[in-house]
Order: structure tokens, then C-alpha cells, then sequence
């Protein structure tokens, strides 16, 4: 996939392997990309939140961290590496893009500087066909996150299928709490568990649509089939 990339974007965006180094400021670490099929390293949990709202976006075919690019910055050519690259499903004709996350404070705490940068990199972006896009804690829905957040171990870890029929047939034309249609399928308290993590796995794979922006999800919540899924 890296060498595809590169090779559309004729080497103006490269990758390298990634180090990680240890900061006391703020989380580091590494992400399971079920996408990616690969772990991706992390600088600050705001990554960790993009990298995580990129697996549940159904127009992102792939993803890569730290891309790097080449700007023009007072006058002379510079280094600029991209917290993260996204690949759009070309079928979608959506742009491809470079991202840069950054908290808010840091971002007032440095403003002209990264102004300059950012400006630049748009420049970049532009000759190669891309969009540059920079975001912050702001950008993103902490209650979306959270859910999602608990949707995608169903993502990461094989679980039951055996439900799936039983749970598509119970719930045609209706939509009523995970809660309830648990109760419907279950014949002993042995498997609630089982019946319950099926319905949460089907959410997770967009078979199933629950309220994920508003309020945390939980076995109260409404679901039914997501008839827009692909």
C-alpha cells in the first residue's frame, strides 16, 4: 500500500518507520489498525482519537502516519512530516488527505509558527493533488468517541455469528433497545453475554445503526438495521 501511494503521488509523499519516543507531556503508544492490519504509533491521545474515528469512516480505504512532504518556508525548502496521510475510496471521488492534529493550547502557544507551516503545506498539498486538513480536540465528539471507542474491540476480536440471522429477523421493520432484543433472542441467562456482544458486533460493522454522537451507548440503547450500509 506504501509503495502504491508513493508511486501515485510520484515520491512528493513518502513515509518512514516511525519512531516513538517517550514523552512526559503527554500519551504515546501504539494503535491496532484493523484497516492497516498493523499496529501504528501514536504521539498523544488526540492521534489515538483520529486514528479511531479514520477505522469507523467508511470513505477511508487505508491510512498511514507520518508522512512526510517537502514545503516551501521562508524562502527555502523544508522537511514537514504530517501527523497522518488518508486514503479515500477513489469510487467516492473524494480528495486524499494530509492531516495535522495538535491541541488548541499548543497550537495558540506556537500560533505563528504553525500559521507559516500550515500555509505552506496547503501550498504543497495543492500542487500534489491532495488536501491538507488540521485538527484539534475540538474537532472531535467525545461522546462518538467514547462509543466507538467501545465498539471497536468487536472490530479487533473474532466474536459469534450465530446470531446474526436471529437479530436481523427480530428486528425488520422495528427498532427497539439492544436491551430488549437481547430478551428476545436469549433462551437461558447463559447467553446474554453472547447475544449481547453479537448485537454490539453488528453495530460495530455498520449492519446495525444505534445513536453514537449524542448519548453513551448502552444496552438502553435503540437499534435497528442500518438500511444505508454498504
Amino acid at each position: 500500500k506504501l509503495l502504491w501511494i508513493q508511486i501515485m503521488y510520484d515520491d512528493a509523499i513518502t513515509f518512514g518507520q516511525r519512531q516513538i519516543k517517550k514523552n512526559y507531556r503527554s500519551v504515546t503508544g501504539h494503535f491496532p489498525s484493523a484497516k492497516n492490519n498493523r499496529s501504528i504509533g501514536f504521539e498523544s491521545l488526540l492521534e489515538k482519537k483520529l486514528f479511531l474515528s479514520l477505522e469507523f469512516d467508511n470513505t477511508v480505504e487505508t491510512y498511514q502516519e507520518q508522512p512526510r512532504i517537502m514545503i516551501l518556508k521562508n524562502g527555502k525548502q523544508q522537511k514537514y512530516d504530517v501527523d497522518c496521510f488518508v486514503k479515500r475510496y477513489k469510487k467516492l471521488n473524494l480528495k486524499d488527505e494530509l492531516v495535522e492534529v495538535k491541541y488548541l493550547s499548543e497550537f495558540e502557544k506556537y500560533k505563528d509558527t504553525y500559521e507559516k507551516k500550515f500555509t505552506a503545506a496547503k501550498i504543497r498539498c495543492d500542487d500534489i493533488g491532495v488536501d491538507f486538513k488540521f485538527l484539534t480536540e475540538l474537532d472531535f465528539n467525545e461522546i462518538y468517541i467514547s462509543n466507538i471507542d467501545f465498539l471497536y474491540r468487536f472490530i479487533l476480536h473474532q466474536s459469534e455469528d450465530k446470531y446474526d440471522d436471529i437479530i436481523l429477523d427480530k428486528l425488520k421493520d422495528k427498532k427497539i433497545s439492544a436491551l430488549e432484543l437481547t430478551n428476545l433472542i436469549m433462551k437461558s441467562q447463559s447467553e446474554y453475554q453472547r447475544v449481547s456482544n453479537n448485537i454490539w458486533k453488528l453495530v460495530a460493522r455498520n449492519i446495525l445503526k444505534t445513536d453514537l454522537e449524542n448519548e453513551k451507548v448502552t444496552m438502553k440503547s435503540i437499534v435497528e438495521i442500518n438500511n444505508g450500509s454498504n
